[in-house]
């Protein structure tokens, strides 16, 4: 029976690039608004070590990449520069005007609050309430934002590209979660 199916049809429905949602820890960015994520991905360093005429190589840490988000700018209640303008406020940052101001900074804790803790990718199956796989981002903030261009020969939306940084990532599929930690 395999991956297409017989005569009936295809027995598995592929995961599919159009089925996906994303949620937010604190609500202010709505999934509608998301128009393209990347899902996680990871690196793992390395060490080589040279011995006589040969290279071996050892692997090191896992560094989690980036992720990279295209949303769309409603206006009125749904405005998305504004609600980021305002993520950035809440992550310590205010414009320099005076010496309290100037002296204010962003810290983590206050940059992973404004997201709302966590971010998740839910991959979506062919029926109702299929959820196939969710990714959860841990400690995500926003490192990046461009707020994108104004163009008078366009009619598309304006898109706000961002880019999120996150500590780890933890995937759920099948029942199970990994990486799991240690018990």
């Amino acid at each position: 029976m395999g991956f297409w199916g017989a005569q009936g049809g295809a027995i598995v429905d592929p995961k599919r690039q159009f089925r996906w949602l994303v949620t937010f820890g604190n609500g202010d960015l709505k999934s509608w608004y998301a128009k393209a994520v990347k899902k996680p991905s990871f690196q793992i360093g390395e060490t080589p070590h040279q011995f006589i005429n040969h290279t071996f190589y050892y692997p090191g840490r896992v560094e989690w990449q980036t992720i990279d988000m295209t949303l769309v700018d409603p206006a009125g209640d749904n405005d998305t520069s504004l609600a980021l303008t305002t993520m950035l406020k809440r992550m310590g940052y205010y414009a320099p005007i005076n010496d309290n101001s100037a002296s204010s900074t962003i810290t983590k804790a206050k940059a992973v609050k404004a997201l709302g803790g966590e971010m998740k990718i839910k991959q979506l199956g062919a029926n109702d309430g299929d959820v196939l796989e969710t990714w959860t981002l841990i400690n995500p903030w926003i490192k990046n934002v461009d707020y994108g261009q104004l163009d008078y020969s366009a009619n598309e939306m304006v898109e706000i590209s961002l880019t999120l940084r996150y500590d780890y990532a933890l995937l759920t599929a099948n029942g199970q979660t990994v990486p799991h930690p240690l018990a």
